[in-house]
């Protein structure tokens, strides 16, 4: 039975000292039970996240363009999809469709551990398999996002979209180290397989979290049309330049963990190897959603998202330049960091300048941008077909670090974003 939304005032918080401001919104019942089930929810894909991209490399001899298929096949969905995955969590529960998806996307990991198992797997066929799941994570990602001011409230909106970033950074840090280890010295199927585990267990959990979205539908007074977003996001200024941002933020800075393969050749490691920087990068990733979690309300977010993008793009340059292993894992670091926090900062912003009822087409919107994300993924391994890996890599986060101080000097009307 569908457990239906109030519209009750949340109870005060507690007094906290400054320190303990990082976890606030976890006081809020709603909130912590459904921050308690995306942790399970995250670590299934961030394994997923290192086991589709390294199984499809390997099983094409590790050749860059086909990883880059892989992952442009796992992307392509966006463009056509989301218009209507953000209006169906604009009307509809959010908290059942991602129970949904998460059902959907333990089956596709069962069917390809089964594949391997059984040795009948090509590297075509997990591209195929990756639109699948890419489909189904079109309407997962407008509406895991869209939900948090529901349920925590407009006072913790910061707070919680930093504590859900953080979530997904802990998994980040941990599941990819995991999931290669499995995949090196056990074999790819035991990495889906916890995959598989890990859905499970956000599903059962889900169950416990609260059902959101009816509410607004109910009270709606715009068009529920998937179009009504791109209308909106037009005429709302606000809403317009930050969903710009959000084109450069996804298309040339979103593939950058799925690329993370090409440091195969020139930093001489492993799938297990690949996992260690994926582990590096979750470190640097919470400890920047950490720092934005624990700012509150801050009140200078178009400064904050524009350092963030910034020191990602810096970062992600000179990963691409080192030639030690233990230097790029430290640079993985400051990678995470500026990836995390510029993402924490932009969402907050999205979710603050919408309206209560558009959030879920805002959202999508965002997410649509993903589906420009093969055109820049295909690029960047076309150039690693050429030139090389670090080459290609350092190429991305040249135009990414371009483009934050382009922002910084030339953008007055995001640097004035609260």
């Amino acid at each position: 039975m569908t457990e239906a939304p109030t519209n009750a005032p949340e109870p005060p918080a507690p007094r906290r000292r400054r320190w303990l401001r990082t976890f606030d919104a976890l006081d809020v019942p709603a909130y912590r039970k459904y921050f308690l089930a995306m942790l399970f929810y995250f670590g299934a894909m961030q394994a997923t996240a290192l086991a589709r991209p390294v199984l499809a490399f390997d099983l094409a001899d590790r050749a860059p363009i086909a990883l880059g298929v892989a992952i442009a096949a796992n992307n392509a969905p966006s463009l056509a999809l989301s218009p209507f995955a953000g209006a169906l969590a604009d009307k509809t529960s959010m908290r059942n469709i991602l129970i949904g998806a998460a059902a959907l996307m333990a089956l596709f990991a069962a069917a390809t551990a089964a594949g391997v198992a059984a040795g009948v797997l090509a590297w075509w066929h997990v591209a195929l398999i990756g639109v699948l799941q890419g489909s189904v994570m079109v309407f997962i990602t407008p509406t895991r996002r869209a939900i948090i001011p529901g349920l925590a409230g407009e006072r913790h909106l910061l707070n919680a979209t930093g504590l859900h970033t953080m979530s997904q950074n802990v998994n980040r840090m941990l599941m990819p180290l995991a999931a290669g280890a499995l995949f090196a010295r056990v074999g790819p199927e035991w990495a889906y397989l916890l995959i598989v585990a890990l859905y499970a267990i956000a599903l059962a959990l889900l169950f416990r979290a609260p059902s959101q979205g009816e509410g607004a539908a109910r009270k709606r007074r715009r068009s529920g049309s998937p179009w009504e977003g791109f209308r909106y996001a037009r005429q709302t200024p606000v809403i317009r330049n930050l969903l710009l941002i959000g084109l450069v933020i996804t298309v040339f800075g979103q593939p950058f963990q799925h690329l993370l393969p090409l440091a195969q050749d020139f930093l001489n490691i492993e799938a297990d190897g690949v996992g260690l920087l994926f582990t590096f990068f979750g470190l640097g990733s919470l400890i920047g959603s950490t720092t934005a979690a624990s700012l509150g309300d801050f009140q200078r977010k178009g400064l904050l998202l524009v350092g963030f993008f910034t020191l990602f793009g810096l970062s992600v340059a000179a990963f691409a330049a080192s030639s030690w292993l233990w230097l790029s894992l430290l640079l993985m670091l400051p990678v995470g960091v500026g990836h995390s926090g510029r993402t924490v900062a932009h969402l907050t912003a999205l979710q603050a300048y919408s309206e209560d009822e558009m959030r879920g087409r805002v959202q999508a919107l965002n997410a649509m941008m993903g589906g420009l994300i093969p055109l820049a993924v295909l690029g960047i391994t076309g150039l690693a077909e050429v030139f090389g890996g670090r080459a290609a890599l350092g190429a991305a986060g040249g135009v990414i670090a371009a483009y934050g101080v382009w922002e910084a000097l030339g953008a007055k009307t995001l640097r004035a974003l609260r």
